[in-house]
């Protein structure tokens, strides 16, 4: 007899009998009792159950599928180049690697996120092959993986001779990937980034509205968009790290913000203002923000770079000197923005993943041995 019901039902089809207090017990223990045919016929159904579906064999088998399984399945590890596990969450190559991760796992690759102290190591020993995000940090492919490089920023930093180390290359720009083609003899293919549809939405939130924002770290360069804009009749929020010495304080709100607050702060602005260091501008890579703030349904205002007229049709603003910029600004803050999260729905982490699948299948690199 049992009172766990919801076992009951998983394993014997709810044909054990059941109490549920006191009398119900009294009441069967009286029933079979008495009762020596309903008793045995009982004990023989429920012995049939245990001996075809509950025996020790019947879970040594399951382990060796689950450990069979386990062992055939296809291994990839993400080289996220964070410097540490605690500075993790400050970094957008980060949250990059995690959705690639998501969507990976629904496709039964089995997924392992390194930070750059754990490049060089032998963790990644048992993963068939390895994806590095390549902005700042160069990493030293090892021979017996298939190494597939994703060049998202800092494209000055990568030599030619670094690109042909790897088995493939993705490249954030399709400027740049075709005029790296030309020079490699490797395969090389343009992959914009992405944004993360889960994360980043229409969240519309009044504490969190600006009339102008920008989000970006200064690293001590005056920006080219708030050169352009300052000074400026209109509310500004600037967050990211050392501006002090270069803007007003009253602009600058904070040096962080988490990625929730971000979706809130995309969705709530009036105008998001946006740019791009020189050598990502000079070699087209698009910036992720602009993605992220699109699928947010914000107004973008950039400067111009190649391929986002490709991407995002005239989506998103640009502009060419600071009278350019005043008059978008007032046009923007004006106008209600379209819907243009559509534009969004052929860049997330889902088609870029399947992107990257479709590349190893038509190289083998999944076949099993």
């Amino acid at each position: 007899f049992t009172n766990g019901s919801k076992g009951n039902n998983e394993i014997f089809d709810g044909l054990l009998p059941e109490y549920q207090s006191q009398d119900q017990l009294i009441k069967l223990l009286g029933y079979y009792l008495e009762n020596d045919d309903e008793r045995d016929k009982k004990v023989k159904e429920l012995q049939e159950i245990v001996l075809n579906n509950h025996t020790y064999t019947h879970r040594a088998n399951r382990l060796r599928e689950i450990l069979t399984e386990y062992a055939n399945k296809k291994r990839i590890t993400i080289k996220i180049p964070a410097p540490s596990w605690d500075e993790v969450h400050k970094w957008g190559d980060f949250y990059l690697a995690e959705g690639l991760m998501r969507e990976f796992i629904k496709k039964g690759i089995g997924v392992q996120l390194q930070v750059l102290p754990e490049w060089d190591g032998y963790t990644d020993s048992n993963s068939d092959i390895v994806l590095v995000l390549r902005g700042l940090s160069e990493y030293k492919p090892k021979l017996h993986h298939c190494n597939m490089m994703w060049n998202i920023s800092h494209p000055d930093l990568v030599s030619l001779e670094e690109y042909s180390k790897y088995d493939y290359v993705f490249i954030a720009s399709k400027k740049w990937a075709d005029e790296i083609t030309k020079k490699l003899d490797i395969p090389v293919e343009c992959m914009w980034q992405c944004t993360d549809t889960s994360r980043f939405y229409p969240d519309y939130n009044e504490d969190y509205r600006h009339e102008l924002l920008f989000v970006g770290n200064s690293r001590k360069v005056y920006r080219k968009i708030l050169k352009d804009l300052l000074p400026t009749e209109h509310e500004l929020a600037v967050y990211g790290s050392d501006w002090a010495d270069l803007i007003d304080e009253k602009y600058i709100i904070d040096e962080f913000v988490s990625n929730k607050d971000l979706r809130k702060l995309y969705s709530s602005c009036g105008v998001l203002l946006n740019d791009h260091w020189k050598d990502m501008r000079e070699k087209g890579f698009v910036s992720n923000r602009i993605f992220d703030a699109l699928a947010c349904g914000s107004c973008v205002i950039s400067d111009d770079i190649d391929g986002l007229e490709e991407l995002f049709s005239d989506a998103v603003h640009t502009y060419k000197n600071k009278e350019d910029l005043d008059e978008l600004i007032n046009k923007c803050l004006n106008e209600k923005t379209e819907n243009i999260q559509e534009l969004i729905k052929g860049h997330t982490y889902e088609s870029r993943v399947n992107q990257i699948m479709n590349v190893l299948k038509q190289n083998n690199h999944l076949k099993k041995d």
